[in-house]
């Protein structure tokens, strides 16, 4: 009988001290993870917590974006307090030096920031896009166009609709879009002819943002885009020259210009393939996802190889016709652009 008590106050004291030590341990975990900052070394992050969403939806979505280390706890904590039915549904930015019981005081109070709503269309270059940010109250065009001088940014500023949050930094804004650029290519890059030379070499990579910018501004039909890549690599490997005109215009003073004579033969005119061989120093615009493709996969139709010109057929459908010699484009040129005159 003594034996059986000893084994039973023994057993007590053990599963006492286990129970105290985890108890110890649960405390210890829920008050550094409750006092501690989110994260270090991040800057502040906007986060859209929409209308319906559950608490554990919510927290799942802030654990994917890198808020809640410790999902457990902040679930926990967080019913503690009351804010797993009280969290209010808005457009947080969330600064990372918070602590998680600030951030659930956040969500619970509200976070609503004023937003701006940009939309930049496929094909627009630095000064159209600085005029389009300026208007929406974003950036000073003159610093924009700084910006994206030094960093050489033209080509990158992916066309996209964009929520900004108001008097977000110049800074912001051009991450934003070129991230969206690095997004766009990464999706589109897996599995193009050229992938590995696009991925280490620099030099192949603004080759190709290059080219995408001349299909954007000649291409107007899905069908066209990689025919018309394909013509400028066809001619570029032969040394031709590829006088499309959207070069003509590209430039400070003349980017409101529509294609003429006097800016295409300009000697003095760095980016007019009419002047120039090959291609131009640098992409003329910025090109959307279609172009982009195009600009990876290149037409590998029959004649594809063989095609030199192409000519827009003016009817109203944005489509252009391909020849193979000048002489069978002459007259299709003679064709659409003077009506067989």
């Amino acid at each position: 009988m003594k034996a059986l008590l000893k084994a039973f106050l023994l057993t007590f004291v053990l599963v006492g001290v286990v129970l105290a030590a985890a108890g110890a341990y649960g405390w210890r975990r829920w008050h550094d993870y409750l006092d501690a900052p989110i994260a270090t070394g991040k800057a502040e992050q906007q986060v859209v917590i929409e209308k319906g969403a559950t608490f554990k939806q919510i927290i799942a979505r802030l654990e994917t974006e890198g808020l809640v280390a410790d999902p457990v706890v902040f679930e926990l904590y967080g019913r503690f307090i009351g804010a797993g039915t009280n969290v209010k549904a808005g457009t947080y930015v969330v600064d990372p030096s918070w602590t998680p019981r600030a951030l659930l005081e956040k969500l619970q109070s509200g976070g609503l920031v004023a937003q701006v709503r940009v939309t930049i269309p496929e094909g627009q270059n630095r000064w159209q896009i600085a005029e389009i940010l300026a208007k929406a109250g974003l950036v000073d065009p003159a610093k924009f166009l700084d910006v994206v001088e030094r960093q050489d940014l033209e080509g990158r500023l992916f066309p996209d609709t964009y929520l900004f949050k108001v008097g977000a930094p110049l800074s912001e804004v051009t991450r934003v879009l070129t991230e969206r650029f690095d997004e766009v290519f990464e999706s589109l890059v897996r599995g193009a002819p050229d992938e590995q030379r696009l991925r280490t070499d620099p030099e192949e990579k603004r080759r190709f943002v290059i080219l995408a910018s001349l299909v954007e501004k000649e291409a107007q039909t899905q069908a066209d885009r990689p025919l018309i890549a394909r013509v400028f690599k066809n001619r570029v490997e032969k040394g031709m020259k590829l006088e499309t005109d959207p070069t003509c215009v590209y430039g400070v003073d003349t980017w409101r210009e529509v294609p003429h004579p006097r800016y295409c033969r300009n000697p003095k005119n760095l980016y007019s393939t009419y002047v120039i061989s090959g291609f131009p120093p640098g992409p003329i615009a910025n090109a959307g996802r279609a172009a982009m493709d195009a600009a990876l996969r290149p037409s590998q139709e029959a004649n594809a190889a063989r095609l030199l010109f192409f000519v827009a057929k003016r009817d109203g459908t944005g489509a252009h016709d391909f020849s193979e010699t000048y002489e069978e484009h002459s007259r299709k040129v003679d064709l659409y652009l003077r009506g067989g005159r």
